[in-house]
């Protein structure tokens, strides 16, 4: 009986164990808490460290060469290894999550295509000085119709609107007037 009670403790335990082990890689849920869309973009303009961070937006990815992926762009001052972006849908189901280093193509983690839309996001940048910055923010994905792309009177900011001093000047994509 004795031997029953703690094998049954021991699988019970490898079990939590591979639950937690598979949460900590797998976005499956929103676990972050961010659920607020702002169409302001996640930025930090170069300081005395050199640091520079810049998340546009929108994007649209649909293969045509402008805006069609997703990134976080930055400083050498930026901890690639240590830093991350965690992206979910409405629902809070995890569709995007690697280092920040990786582009958001706007397809799954089952390699479906994301449907247009908010999707909420969590960054976690790490600094070579080992300085730490949490920020949730929203990324929107954005679609053509017709031969322009309807923003509903919102301004985006857009992965193209960057020049080398890091800050942002008009897109490429066709907007809607």
């Amino acid at each position: 009986m004795k031997q029953t009670v703690v094998l049954t403790l021991c699988i019970i335990a490898s079990l939590g164990i591979a639950r937690c082990t598979k949460n900590n890689t797998t976005p499956t849920k929103n676990l972050a808490k961010c659920t607020t869309c702002s169409l302001t973009p996640i930025e930090h303009h170069t300081d005395s460290t050199g640091l520079f961070y810049y998340l546009p937006t929108a994007f649209t990815p649909n293969g045509d060469g402008i805006n069609d992926v997703f990134r976080l762009f930055y400083s050498s001052q930026v901890n690639i290894d240590s830093s991350k972006i965690t992206i979910w849908d409405m629902n809070g189901n995890g569709v995007f999550i690697n280092n920040v280093n990786q582009s958001w193509t706007g397809f799954d983690t089952h390699g479906n295509k994301c449907a247009p839309g908010k999707y909420p996001l969590y960054l976690q940048i790490r600094t070579i000085a080992g300085n730490e910055i949490d920020i949730c923010g929203c990324v929107t994905i954005l679609t053509y119709k017709g031969s322009c792309i309807w923003t509903g009177g919102n301004t985006y900011y857009y992965p193209d609107e960057l020049d080398t001093s890091g800050f942002a000047f008009h897109t490429n994509d066709n907007i809607c007037p």
